[in-house]
């Protein structure tokens, strides 16, 4: 499996990841990392980072080691837990690993942490294989679009 190749895929043809500055950095397989700088476009109201924000890296870092077996995988459900609020966070973190890889259904456990390791939420995202091989572009090597909510 190229893990190369699927990094590259994912951060490339994830628009909403793009948008909001967050990046899947390593996969292999049934695991991957995340990171993703936080502005105050960001924020909640009360000054920590937003739960969208802290749900969509577990989400994405998730999908990302649930798509290292080279299929196309949907959320069919997540269980949250939201831990601290996220004061003074500049970047977080997500790291997902393995619990389950069955022939349709896919589960991993992920952690999502601050600039300086403590820990904001834990979660557990299921997955749907979709059975379709992630079509990989010849050279996927293209740059990410990126968008001005992303910088600071």
């Amino acid at each position: 499996m190229n893990y190369e190749k699927i990094l590259l895929y994912r951060n490339k043809h994830n628009a909403f990841a793009n948008y909001i500055g967050l990046r899947v950095t390593e996969i292999k397989e049934g695991y991957a990392r995340s990171e993703m700088p936080i502005t105050v476009k960001h924020y909640n109201p009360i000054g920590s980072v937003h739960g969208g924000c802290l749900f969509t890296i577990a989400d994405v870092t998730c999908g990302a080691a649930a798509s290292s077996y080279g299929y196309n995988v949907t959320t069919v459900d997540s269980h949250i837990h939201y831990l601290r609020a996220g004061l003074n966070t500049t970047h977080l973190y997500g790291e997902a690993k393995e619990i389950k890889h069955g022939k349709k259904i896919l589960v991993y456990e992920i952690t999502v942490k601050d600039q300086n390791q403590v820990l904001l939420a834990n979660a557990i995202f299921t997955f749907m294989s979709l059975g379709t091989k992630i079509q990989l572009e010849e050279d996927d090597s293209s740059p990410v679009i990126s968008d001005s909510c992303s910088s600071s």
